[in-house]
């Protein structure tokens, strides 16, 4: 396979991996090989539900071998320790640096992490990178020591930056489909999912079908409507931005189907929905008996999350105060915002989110408000 070959493959695979993330870690191996580099690392953190970031999404690929051992030892003995992480989002978004320029010669001799972490994974004398990721998110991609005689080379940066986009997009699209609870679904579950707009197109871009809460957004004509079977934006410039998202993620002709993100200024006072242009892979297309070419997703930001406290309390079985403190959080209140709010000291609401933690027998933020989440739209929640 050239590297021609190599890169269509890596961005075929990116397009899968954004709806099912099993698919990265092939990704990853060919990007080691289209790169000439022993390892990459991929992360992205979320400060959205609590006031530190938590890591949303972290592999570590070593030559062909996904090293979930190292992943483990990294977030339990060396993120809060690492040297590096405050000097990496000091970089220019997009701009790549030497892992060696991360880190002072005296903390090469004396640093855990360097020696520790960054041996093992093959990245002493790799590039770093640090990229905005959808709101509220950031992303840090780490790539490993050059294979290549005299260590790394234009060509092979030439090639990594080629891939910047692809997986920048990637992580957009995989934090909106893990937002809705969505990864691994096929095309037809998704038409299910109430989390976000979900509209499929055929190879001429037409509308094939939409779920519930896009056909909604369609007929309301705030933002995006249906023109005879079309998508279509209302504002001129937003329109043919769209129509060209539209054409590189359906064309035939186009040289390399390529997925996008834009937003769209709805003409009521509300926040713009957020526009993701997927296109779909030849194995997934087949969908009662239609062949969908691309996946249009559409994300309202600040829809609010109207699950009632009290299905809450009974489904997770949490005592009323801790089902409200619960939807909160869900709702991306801060822990200071939340004591504020309910005239208590903040660490009287942590020892609330330990104790439900406990009950639901587990350790993360982010796990309690997916689980609130995964009720939105159940009967008996806030409509």
């Amino acid at each position: 396979m050239n590297q021609q070959d190599l890169f269509e493959r890596i961005v075929a695979l990116l397009h899968d991996a954004a709806l099912d993330d099993v698919h990265w870690s092939e990704a990853a191996r060919l990007i080691n090989q289209a790169g000439r580099m022993k390892s990459n690392a991929l992360a992205f953190s979320d400060r959205r539900h609590q006031p530190r970031p938590e890591l949303f999404f972290f592999r570590l690929i070593v030559g062909s071998e996904h090293r979930d051992d190292l992943e483990r030892a990294h977030l339990r003995d060396f993120l809060l320790y690492d040297e590096s992480i405050p000097r990496v989002k000091k970089l220019c978004r997009g701009e790549l640096a030497h892992t060696t320029e991360m880190y002072t010669d005296h903390e090469k001799k004396t640093s855990r992490t360097y020696d520790l972490m960054r041996g093992p994974a093959r990245q002493q004398n790799g590039l770093r990178m640090y990229l905005d990721g959808p709101v509220g998110s950031h992303i840090v991609w780490a790539l490993g020591d050059s294979i290549a005689p005299g260590g790394w080379g234009s060509e092979q940066v030439r090639m990594v930056s080629s891939l910047v986009p692809h997986v920048r997009q990637f992580a957009r699209v995989l934090r909106a489909v893990a937002d809705a609870e969505a990864q691994g679904c096929s095309l037809a579950d998704l038409l299910d999912n109430e989390r976000f707009g979900v509209i499929q197109l055929d190879g001429q871009g037409r509308v094939l079908e939409a779920n519930d809460l896009a056909t909604g957004l369609l007929r309301q004509g705030d933002g995006l409507f249906d023109r005879d079977g079309l998508l279509a934006a209302r504002r001129t410039e937003e329109n043919s931005e769209l129509q060209r998202l539209l054409a590189c993620a359906t064309s035939p002709l186009s040289a390399r189907l390529a997925s996008g993100s834009m937003t769209v200024q709805r003409t009521s006072r509300q926040p713009r929905l957020v526009v993701h242009v997927h296109p779909v892979a030849g194995s997934r297309r087949e969908v009662r008996s239609r062949r969908v070419a691309a996946l249009v997703l559409v994300v309202e930001p600040d829809r609010p999350v109207r699950v009632d406290p009290g299905l809450v309390a009974a489904s997770l079985g949490l005592t009323p105060a801790e089902a409200r403190l619960a939807v909160m959080l869900a709702r991306g209140h801060s822990l200071s915002a939340i004591a504020a709010m309910t005239q208590r000291t903040e660490s009287t609401v942590r020892w609330h989110v330990k104790q439900i933690f406990r009950k639901q027998r587990i350790s993360r933020q982010a796990e309690l408000v997916r689980r609130v989440l995964s009720l939105d739209g159940f009967p008996g929640s806030e409509r």
